[in-house]
């Protein structure tokens, strides 16, 4: 299954930044067990706030969006969970800030690959995080992980928590399945559409909206015929494009506590998208927030109490 890896020793490099009443913030550094031509990428990079006085033993994930302006207000949430007593580590996704190589934005290469790099990049993200969880259990003796994830973060959270059981709850905001809508309805696609117009190569860019539409007709299918994580790349599949699209993963967490966030006028994540990734994952607990993608940040306050009830109910 292409989002496992073989268990081994590695060195973590622990620099404490931060100290306060509250917590203790901690940059961790190591190698990425996936390796690619770019040496910033190789680096894996985590934030873990250790609280000063534990509510739990429980840890909280946190992982970010795509884009390269979202990292300090988002930062707000692993802070704030630290300051309550719970532990969390938030994980720099690759090709993003600290991760990016130069010359490139942050996040954008996930939009401008071909199919197998962008298999590959999914593959690192959650490898990346897989790992971290290996650390944080070895190191801090944590046995019970929750996971937050923001748009792009909440994609790369539900693959992890499909193929980690060690994940007992997550909390999704604003994020969403089916690359069919979102590839063809987001304004975060544009790139990709233009690319799509002067690139006609299907194989190697990607595909029409006309023949995206034709290879999504075996897309219920083939997540049908998934009985569990390890059929990902055994079963047949029409588009490469299966392997890293959260809505595949999204019925193997349906026994799992997960709360959806969505927003009502959100312009990255279609309704369609939202509806298909919540129905999937068998309707969990889900509210819809007044604002935008962007604006959704607005009602953190809210969206971290109902997290922290959640990491805090008992399995």
């Amino acid at each position: 299954m292409i989002y496992d890896y073989e268990r081994k020793n590695f060195e973590v490099e622990e620099t404490l930044i931060l100290e306060n009443k509250s917590f203790k913030k901690y940059r961790f550094e190591f190698e990425s067990f996936i390796k690619t031509p770019y040496p910033e990428t190789n680096k894996v990079i985590g934030y873990f706030f250790n609280p000063s006085k534990k509510a739990s033993n429980k840890i909280l994930l946190f992982l970010h969006g795509m884009g390269d302006r979202n990292l300090s207000p988002l930062t707000w949430f692993p802070q704030k969970f630290a300051e309550e007593g719970i532990p969390s580590y938030l994980l720099i996704l690759p090709y993003h800030f600290e991760r990016t190589p130069p010359g490139t934005k942050s996040g954008k290469k996930f939009l401008i690959d071909d199919m197998n790099d962008t298999i590959k990049d999914f593959q690192q993200a959650v490898i990346d995080l897989r790992i971290s969880m290996d650390y944080l259990e070895r190191r801090y003796n944590f046995a019970d992980f929750s996971i937050m994830g923001f748009s792009f973060g909440g994609m790369i959270g539900t693959i992890t928590m499909a193929v980690d059981g060690r994940i007992k709850s997550g909390i999704f905001v604003v994020t969403g399945g089916n690359y069919l809508y979102i590839t063809w309805k987001s304004l975060a696609t544009r790139m990709l559409r233009k690319k799509y117009e002067v690139q006609s190569n299907y194989n190697v860019y990607g595909c029409t909206e006309k023949k995206c539409i034709e290879v999504h007709k075996n897309y219920p299918e083939y997540i049908s015929n998934l009985k569990t994580v390890m059929d990902l790349d055994k079963i047949s599949y029409i588009r490469g494009c299966y392997l890293f699209d959260p809505l595949t993963f999204a019925h193997f967490i349906k026994r799992r506590k997960v709360i959806l966030y969505n927003a009502i006028f959100d312009e990255i994540i279609p309704r369609d998208a939202a509806n298909a990734l919540w129905t999937e994952m068998g309707k969990p607990e889900r509210h819809w927030l007044f604002a935008d993608h962007l604006t959704s940040v607005f009602y953190r306050r809210l969206i971290f109490h109902r997290a922290l009830k959640l990491v805090l109910e008992d399995k």
